[in-house]
C-alpha cells in the first residue's frame, strides 16, 4: 500500500508541476529536463527522453528536445520540412505512430521477437536499451497545405523514453507516464505556439517589431521616437524587367535580389522593416552604450559593402546566359523617426514616419543621376567616421533646402 501511495504522490506532484510549466515563460528544453529529472528522482529508470513534433511554419519542420539521464543534458534543435519525406524518417516508429494515430506504442526492444521492427532498434540494442515507448498526441489540425505528401494530422507532440533497465519499465510506471502525457503535451503546445509565433513574427515584422508586438505594443497609434541609422535600396529599371521577363523569372530574380540585400542587413544586424515592390527599408536602431552610434553606421556601411559584393558575384555567375543582371542603388542616412503602428483598426503594420524616413528614399533617387550605386548623407558621414567624396547639394521633393550627397571611395564610380 505505502509504495502504490507514493507512486501516486509522485504522479500528483509531477502533474501538478506540469501544469505549472504551462502557465510560465518555461521553454520546451527546460520542461523536458524538468520532467526527465522528476521521473529519475521518483525511481523511474529513464535513459532518454524525448521530445519532436510538427510545426505550422514555412521552412521549421519540427521541434526537437533530446534529454539524456546521464549526463543531465538537454539538445535541442530545428528540422527542416525536407525530413519528412527522407526513408529514414518514414521507416521510424515516431512516423508510424503518428500515420496511425496511435497514442501510445511500447517496444520490448530486449525481446528477441518483437512484433514490429525498425532500422532505429539496431542503434537501441547496441546502446543497451531494453523498452522503448513512444507517445503522440495530435493538435487535430489538417495540414495538408503544408505536407500534402504525408497523412492528415501529423501536425503534433511525440514523446519517447528508453531505459536500459533489464525487463524494461514497469507496468505501473508506463500507466503513470501515460496518464502524464496529456497534461505533458497541452504544456508543450502552449509553449511551441508561443516561440512559433515569435518566429513567425520575426520572420514577417523582424526581430525588433516582433518583439514589440509580443510585449503589447498592438494597438493603432501604439509607437516610439527612435535613434537609428536608415539603409534604403532599390532595384533599378525594375519596370522594364518585369516587362521583357516571364512572371516566374522575375520573381525568382526578385527573390535573389532580396536574398542579397535584405540578407545583408540582417547578417550585420539591421532590422528589415518592409519590401515595397521592389524596394527595402530597413533600420539599424542605437543607443549609447549597448548599440553605439558609430558601431551601428559602421554595420550599415559593412552590410551595403556585403549585399553589392553578393550581387556581384551572382551577376558573375549569371554572365553569359538569359538571366538578368541586377543593379540596384543603396542610401544612408541618420536620424530620429516615429517607429509604431499604424494601418486600419483591421490591418495594422509597423513602420517608420517623419522626415529622415523621406530623405533616405530621396538619396537613394540620386544614385543614377551621381553615377555611384551608393549615397551616404552628411549626418550618415558624420557619425560612420570614414572618408568620403563629395557629391554636392541637390533638390530633393519634399526636402527644403535639398540634400547633401556622398559616397566612398569604392563606390566612387558605378561600375
Amino acid at each position: 500500500m505505502g509504495g502504490k501511495l507514493m507512486a501516486q504522490s509522485l504522479a500528483q506532484n509531477i502533474h501538478s508541476w506540469i501544469l505549472e510549466q504551462g502557465l510560465t515563460e518555461t521553454g520546451c528544453e527546460d520542461v523536458v529536463q524538468g520532467f526527465g529529472q522528476r521521473l529519475v528522482a521518483g525511481g523511474v529508470a529513464v535513459h532518454r527522453l524525448s521530445l519532436g513534433g510538427m510545426l505550422l511554419h514555412p521552412v521549421i519542420g519540427a521541434h526537437d528536445v533530446v534529454w539524456e539521464a546521464k549526463l543531465d543534458k538537454v539538445v535541442a534543435s530545428r528540422v527542416p520540412r525536407t525530413v519528412f519525406t527522407s526513408s529514414e524518417f518514414q521507416n521510424s516508429p515516431f512516423y508510424y505512430s503518428t500515420s496511425q494515430n496511435l497514442r501510445f506504442a511500447r517496444y520490448k526492444i530486449e525481446d528477441e521477437n518483437l512484433e514490429r521492427e525498425f532500422p532505429l532498434f539496431d542503434k537501441f540494442r547496441e546502446q543497451g536499451v531494453t523498452d522503448y515507448l513512444v507517445y503522440f498526441h495530435s493538435y487535430g489540425r489538417d495540414s495538408r497545405m503544408l505536407w500534402a505528401d504525408l497523412p492528415p494530422g501529423l501536425e503534433g507532440v511525440a514523446f519517447s523514453l528508453t531505459t536500459k533497465r533489464i525487463g524494461g519499465f514497469a507496468d505501473d510506471e508506463v500507466d503513470m507516464i501515460t496518464d502524464l502525457m496529456l497534461p505533458l503535451a497541452l504544456t508543450i503546445k502552449s509553449r511551441t505556439t508561443m516561440e512559433l509565433a515569435r518566429t513567425i513574427l520575426d520572420s514577417y515584422l523582424g526581430s525588433y517589431s516582433g518583439g514589440l508586438v509580443l510585449d503589447g505594443l498592438v494597438e493603432r497609434g501604439d509607437g516610439r521616437i527612435i535613434d537609428c541609422v536608415l539603409w534604403y535600396c532599390d532595384l533599378r529599371d525594375s519596370t522594364a524587367l518585369a516587362d521583357k521577363m516571364e512572371l516566374e523569372e522575375f520573381l525568382a530574380m526578385l527573390n535573389d535580389y532580396f536574398d542579397h540585400t535584405a540578407g545583408a542587413v540582417l547578417e550585420h544586424g539591421g532590422e528589415v522593416l518592409r519590401y515595397i515592390g521592389d524596394a527595402v527599408i530597413a533600420i539599424f536602431p542605437y543607443e549609447e552604450g549597448t548599440r553605439p552610434p558609430q558601431a551601428m553606421a559602421r554595420a550599415a556601411l559593412s552590410a551595403t559593402r556585403d549585399a553589392i559584393a553578393r550581387i556581384n558575384r551572382r551577376n558573375d555567375k549569371v554572365a553569359g546566359s538569359t538571366a538578368e543582371p541586377i543593379r540596384f542603388g543603396v542610401s544612408m542616412h541618420v536620424g530620429q523617426v516615429m517607429y509604431g503602428n499604424i494601418g486600419t483598426d483591421e490591418r495594422l503594420e509597423f513602420s517608420v514616419i517623419g522626415p529622415a524616413a523621406n530623405e533616405v528614399v530621396r538619396l537613394e533617387g540620386l544614385c543614377k543621376k551621381l553615377n555611384t550605386p551608393v549615397i551616404a548623407s552628411s549626418t550618415f558621414r558624420d557619425i560612420c567616421g570614414e572618408e568620403t567624396i563629395d557629391l554636392g547639394r541637390h533638390e530633393a521633393a519634399g526636402v527644403k533646402g535639398g540634400v547633401e550627397a556622398f559616397t566612398f571611395e569604392d563606390f566612387a564610380v558605378d561600375s
